[in-house]
């Protein structure tokens, strides 16, 4: 009989961590995330599935111009850590991390756990009621249908205050809450220069304003 060979995930073992798929990696592990806390956060059962949610939707659904939900901060506290490993394979051993049973975790053991831990503090933290009926609206089996806000005037101001490729990609990572040390790792650039492009976007916009 002829074996079947699994298919291999994004999350294996042999999977090297590079800037081109950081982000996506750091989806899967938020979402996983997500699912594993789920099976014993009884009482937060309703909070996990909001952030479920919302962050599906941020992956999903999400525009250039739309702010991320609470829910995606699981993304980029993942980024956070995986920015440290970059060329290292997922199944690499973490000296930092150790299993429960005290052996030393890999790297994939070792974001979950740091995604766990702080999805932990932010449930026991969280003092915000979760309507179910809001839980139901944002079930991702479910179409999400929402009036397109104009963002004409936006586009007007951003072809003023941004001039070529590299400032608009800049410009979106700023906007998206990314740290500058980050942006700069991302696009290869000194840090220095993030600060000054950032400058820059805020005089052409002062200047707009006059």
């Amino acid at each position: 009989m002829k074996e079947v060979k699994k298919k291999k995930g994004i999350l294996d073992d042999n999977t090297v961590i590079t800037l081109g798929n950081i982000e996506k990696l750091s989806q899967c592990f938020a979402l996983s995330a997500l699912k594993s806390i789920k099976k014993y956060a009884y009482s937060a059962t309703p909070k996990v599935e909001r952030l479920q949610s919302l962050l599906r939707k941020d992956i999903c659904y999400h525009k250039k111009l739309d702010t991320y939900s609470d829910a995606y901060d699981l993304v980029q506290e993942s980024s956070l850590f995986l920015c440290k490993f970059i060329g290292h394979k997922l199944g690499e051993l973490c000296i930092n991390s150790k299993s429960k049973s005290g052996k030393i975790d890999n790297l994939k053991n070792a974001c979950l756990r740091v995604l766990q831990v702080y999805l932990r503090k932010e449930l026991k933290f969280s003092n915000n009621t979760v309507d179910e009926e809001e839980c139901l609206e944002l079930a991702v089996d479910k179409p999400i249908i929402e009036d397109k806000p104009d963002y004409t005037k936006v586009k007007e101001v951003l072809s003023k205050i941004i001039q070529n490729r590299l400032e608009y990609q800049i410009f979106e990572y700023y906007y998206n809450g990314v740290a500058p040390k980050l942006i700069a790792e991302f696009l290869n650039i000194s840090v220095d220069r993030v600060y000054r492009q950032r400058r820059r976007f805020k005089d052409r916009y002062s200047l707009l304003c006059m």
